[in-house]
């Protein structure tokens, strides 16, 4: 699990397994209003290669929602609902990660059949602050192209280095987890202190997450983000083209 992609509006929402269609907004005149696009609609795969466990992730944006049903090739897969005053209210933002099972209680293939390739309509009635604005709409792709883990060079794991001229670095990830080609776009780098985090802060303290163009395979990380004498865990990233991502993860100290 990522966490510091864990982000949600403020708000109270249940999900349920199952929605119903929406009615279409209808101006005056009888004519059905466009739906208001989502700022953001995507459906995506994170395994991890170091735990070898896989789920499902997904990200929401949008002006304003009461309710939001996802529909995908099979049909119904989930609904978004705001309840009381939140409903009226309207949500926006919302990120949201299945449980990742390990592969071997649930293998791959049982978790990618689960969610089959193609479209997911995200759609459902917009609302702000007790307003009624129709419907709005989005749509999130998914596929079931899985990048293979980067390997992780430097530091080795476990060990202790200074806190200051650190270089993380990592091997190009070329194929998916099955050998097949791939085509990265990004990497993402994850660097944070095994501490506590804050009981009301959302994020950790003492942390750093960057995206970095794929031609970059290590970074010197900045001087004055390591404290001494502290234990930091640290992982990469490989994100495809249809935002597929598999991570690798390892662990030193500082002196």
């Amino acid at each position: 699990m990522n966490t510091l992609n864990m982000r949600m509006a403020v708000g109270v929402a249940t999900i349920v397994g199952l929605g119903l269609a929406a009615v279409p907004a209808v101006e005056a005149g009888g004519k059905s209003k466009p739906p208001i696009p989502l700022k953001e609609a995507k459906l995506n795969i994170e395994h991890n290669a170091t735990d070898n466990d896989t789920g499902f992730q997904g990200a929401i944006d949008s002006e304003g929602w009461k309710r939001l049903d996802v529909v995908g090739p099979d049909g119904p897969v989930l609904t978004f609902k705001g309840r009381g005053e939140l409903a009226e209210l309207g949500l926006t933002e919302l990120f949201f990660e299945t449980v990742e099972p390990e592969n071997v209680d649930v293998p791959i293939a049982d978790m990618l059949a689960k969610l089959p390739e193609g479209n997911y309509t995200i759609s459902g009635p917009a609302q702000e602050n007790g307003e009624s604005l129709g419907r709005t709409e989005g749509v999130a792709l998914l596929t079931h192209v899985i990048p293979a883990g980067p390997a992780l060079l430097t530091p080795a794991a476990g060990a202790t280095v200074p806190t200051t001229g650190l270089v993380v670095s990592w091997a190009p990830v070329t194929q998916t987890i099955n050998g097949g080609p791939v085509t990265i776009i990004a990497y993402q780098l994850i660097v944070e202190k095994d501490a506590a985090p804050h009981p009301h802060m959302i994020g950790k303290m003492n942390s750093l997450s960057m995206y970095l163009s794929p031609n970059v395979t290590s970074i010197t990380l900045p001087n004055g983000f390591l404290e001494a004498g502290a234990p930091y865990s640290w992982e990469v990233l490989a994100i495809e083209e249809s935002g597929n991502q598999t991570l690798s993860s390892s662990a030193f100290a500082t002196q």
